[in-house]
């Protein structure tokens, strides 16, 4: 039966308290342990039963005991002092400001999910929890950041284990209503709706606002009315649920959708930054709302997209790349190709490697990667993923000259710093960590706390994570099992036991099964009663991932088969709480993917902040943070061709450094202070190493320095005048391309011969043939390095040569450069088109080398 009419209902604050509102309304209490201690004085256990959500907890808190919280003084000068925090925060002066006044702008940050806090269950895993992650930092830093992504109604699925061992999902309705969201209204006060295009008609949806401190995220949802098409009021239901049509009906909205959002809502983004190839069609938006604003062509508005534009990509196997079939792509873009007036093999060949091929499915990767200036990988190691696997795109350049940089993903450390562990560094390293959290001189005075004070605190972390998982596992299995084996659970795990922690998304790749390839070795080392260790499992498979629900289900039935229940627990339906619970009560923190497929990873990063000392294959961020004193390797480094002989060298050497090295030192206590000395030497080092350099306080400095600035510079240079400096640059593309088959190196000629040494210059020369180009076209460059055994150059790098003389075509450059190194050295000459607006010489994919002889 459905209502005749329908309303909002709201709690009623008295006024002394009326505070609790706007706190309520702003994610800023999430990183805030005072914020989040006033919500627990409400109602402690209700806090729990609405997952920490305060805008339920207010609306389910009884009228009378909002009435009587008023006239508790303590209660309401409590609210005030945490309320006057709030606003500093909001007032005080940040980094972002101290860059100077020219860099005002808007930057729109977009991703298809958002991990802020398990009250807001709009995530999946990691990709969802760095967004958060990264509006936190902008926030903290004063970015002028907005975020843009879907509101999804059920979320991503609850995890239900079988008795067996095996997935089943379970989806559950959000109701926005009861969370911190805002209804964004028009000038009428009614729900701003918009639309997009679809094959079957008009896709509507309307637009929610949630605060994350100083900044706005917007999220779209299509479940309204006005969507009589089931199919496309259902397109927001799940994050990555339904069908391939779903996907790409998703991707639409959040993209092309969420561009006309920020449009209605006000906003013409100066920056634009893709964070994954799920958003990539807000570029295309992008540009066609630069077309209408200009009334400039295509081309002309893709160089004002292209050069403020910014794209991450987080995916290190072509396979995790989005795709679609080009026949999708016709039915959904045909009407919205025609408006952008251009061809139909055009635009398909916007996401595809080369020109245009009817046989090459569409990549949002690749779409992301030719309208954006800036892209980058997620750390050292993926960077040079990223570069091998998008060579193509730039094909006449070297491998380590693809355009593709990287950033190294951060954690929030305010979001995930166990609150014992903030006192600590409080009292020792002076309340300036929380704000100057990329410090490295901040962290270097973390030797000064005592191994004692800091062990007490770790010791105290197992405990409450020992206690918490014995209640979840009783809450989980009570409809399962008799009171006998409900209480049978309180033997499970001991809290002065060493602890290792699992938790990820259960991928194949990830190898959740290498520490259980030898199962009598496991439990040997396991049930040593002498030094025991005992393990925390979670993570989800994705629904359609039988591979991964095979892995969880293995997991399950091998700790019964060997009888390991008291020692290796799985929790299941991981959430950010499970998830903050065991990165603080943890004293090891397990990875084991296979070597390059884990893009950068930051669980460890939450895990180190914590004093969790990481044990992971070098692949990630792990790869570029590991130095021998801050945590434990599983191997040097090797990839391997065969899988099978990699998972026995690696299973062998993860027991090994097990038995070796981390159970002897974790056990081996002082006699007097019963502190195991070493370890805690290796926990100081391995915050003192990790927490500054792998904040998002850094990456996101990184991220405003190196992208957001120059992309802003870019902005303004081409949007000056109408645009008229994109038209200009257009047409000098145009005419790069026409003429650049002219393009030739006639000669290349060392000026003088001799004996070289290291440090000497080597003088050469080059004449080339232009065509009808000019030399402020281009710039020719001595390419140099050592010669392989394979007869290339490696360990390059380049140097400019300078024009001499000139002769109609003909143009003839000098230079030199100096010997880098001794061994057989070699050298090339190459010609690049340049322009004082391109960001760099390698977005037109052209490159002319001199011919080998």
């Amino acid at each position: 039966m459905k209502p005749v009419h329908s309303f909002i209902v709201s709690a009623n604050l008295p006024e002394r308290i009326s505070k609790l509102k706007e706190l309520a309304y702003n994610y800023w209490w999430c990183w805030n342990s005072d914020a989040k201690e006033l919500f627990m004085r409400i109602n402690k256990d209700m806090w729990d039963e609405v997952s920490h959500n305060p805008v339920s907890l207010i609306n389910r808190t009884p009228q009378h005991k909002l009435q009587e919280l008023a006239e508790q003084t303590d209660f309401t000068s409590f609210l005030d002092y945490v309320y006057e925090k709030y606003q500093k925060y909001l007032e005080q002066k940040t980094w972002y400001e101290t860059l100077g006044d020219d860099n005002h702008g808007c930057i729109a940050y977009f991703s298809t999910e958002y991990g802020i806090n398990e009250s807001f269950p709009n995530y999946s895993g990691g990709l969802g929890v760095l967004s958060g992650d990264h509006l936190k930092s902008a926030s903290d830093l004063g970015l002028p950041l907005i975020g843009v992504g879907l509101l999804y109604q059920q979320g991503y699925f609850r995890q239900h284990l079988t008795q067996n061992g095996w997935q089943n999902e379970l989806y559950l309705y959000n109701d926005f209503f009861s969370m911190p969201l805002i209804l964004m209204k028009d000038e009428s006060g009614q729900p701003m709706i918009l639309d997009v295009d679809l094959p079957l008609g008009k896709a509507f949806f309307q637009i929610w606002k949630l605060q994350i401190g100083k900044v706005p995220l917007y999220l779209l949802d299509t479940n309204i009315e006005q969507n009589g098409i089931i199919e496309y009021r259902d397109i927001t239901d799940q994050l990555y649920g339904g069908t391939r049509e779903t996907r790409i009906q998703q991707e639409i909205v959040l993209g092309i959708g969420g561009m006309r959002a920020l449009k209605a809502l006000g906003y013409t983004p100066d920056v634009v930054h893709i964070n994954e190839g799920h958003a990539a069609f807000a570029l295309i938006e992008r540009t066609k709302q630069f077309m209408e604003k200009f009334n400039i062509d295509f081309r002309a508005a893709k160089q004002i997209t292209k050069a403020s534009s910014i794209f991450t990509t987080h995916t290190p196997v072509p396979a995790g790349n989005e795709v679609f079939r080009l026949d999708r792509m016709e039915a959904y873009f045909n009407n919205y190709i025609k408006s952008l007036k251009i061809s139909k093999e055009n635009f398909l060949a916007l996401g595809q490697v080369g020109q245009y091929n009817p046989q090459e499915d569409f990549s949002m990767t690749v779409l992301g990667l030719r309208l954006s200036s800036y892209y980058n990988a997620v750390s050292k190691l993926h960077g040079v993923v990223a570069r091998k696997m998008w060579h193509n795109i730039w094909s006449c350049f070297p491998v380590d000259e693809v355009p593709i940089g990287h950033i190294t993903n951060g954690v929030h450390t305010l979001t995930w710093i166990a609150r014992e562990f903030s006192e600590l560094f409080d009292r020792y390293l002076t309340p300036r960590w929380r704000t100057d959290t990329d410090s490295q001189e901040v962290w270097d005075r973390i030797d000064v706390i005592p191994s004692e004070e800091i062990w007490r605190e770790k010791q105290r972390r197992r405990v409450r994570l020992v206690l918490f998982a014995r209640r979840y596992l009783q809450k989980k299995q009570k409809a399962f099992l008799t009171p006998d084996q409900i209480n049978i659970i309180n033997e499970y795990l001991n809290p002065d036991t060493l602890t290792i922690g699992f938790a990820r998304r259960f991928a194949t790749y990830k190898r959740a099964l290498l520490i259980f390839r030898d199962m009598e070795r496991l439990k040997r080392i396991f049930t040593d009663p002498a030094r025991p260790v005992q393990m925390l499992i979670a993570g989800k498979a994705h629904p359609h991932d039988t591979a991964g629900k095979e892995v969880i289900q293995n997991i399950i039935q091998q700790v019964k088969a060997y009888g390991l229940e008291k020692h290796i627990v799985f929790l299941e339906d991981y959430d950010m709480v499970i998830a903050r619970l065991l990165i603080k009560g943890c004293d090891v923190w397990l990875n084991t993917p296979i070597r390059p497929m884990e893009a950068s990873g930051t669980s460890g990063m939450k895990a180190a902040i914590n004093g969790t000392l990481n044990l992971s294959i070098l692949d990630g961020w792990w790869d570029e943070a590991f130095d021998g004193s801050n945590g434990f390797s599983i191997g040097h480094g090797e990839e391997y061709t065969n899988q099978e002989e990699q998972d026995i060298i690696e299973s062998g050497s993860l027991y090994n450094t097990l038995e070796q090295s981390i159970i002897p030192m974790f056990y081996d206590r002082h006699p007097v202070s019963r502190i195991p000395e070493n370890w805690l030497n290796l926990m100081k080092n391995s915050i003192k190493t990790i927490a500054g350099r792998f904040s998002t306080t850094r990456m996101v400095k990184d991220y405003t320095n190196n992208f957001y600035i120059p992309s802003l510079k870019n902005y303004r240079k081409l949007t000056v005048d109408n645009g008229s400096k994109a038209v200009e640059l257009k047409k000098w593309k145009d005419n790069i391309r026409a003429e650049w088959n002219s393009v030739q190196i006639n000669e290349v000629k060392i000026i003088e011969d001799g004996d070289f040494y290291v440090g000497k210059p080597v003088r050469l020369s080059a004449v080339v043939n232009l065509g009808k180009l000019k030399p402020s076209d281009v710039i020719v460059q001595v390419y140099y390095g050592r010669i392989n055994p394979h007869g290339e150059l490696e360990n390059t790098n380049y140097r400019n040569l300078e024009l001499v003389k000139s002769e109609d075509k003909i143009h003839y450059y000098e230079g030199y450069y100096e010997c880098p190194d001794t061994g057989q050295q070699g050298f090339t000459v190459r010609v690049l088109p340049c322009h004082e607006l391109m960001v760099n010489p390698a977005e037109l994919y052209l490159c002319s080398w001199a011919p080998v002889q």
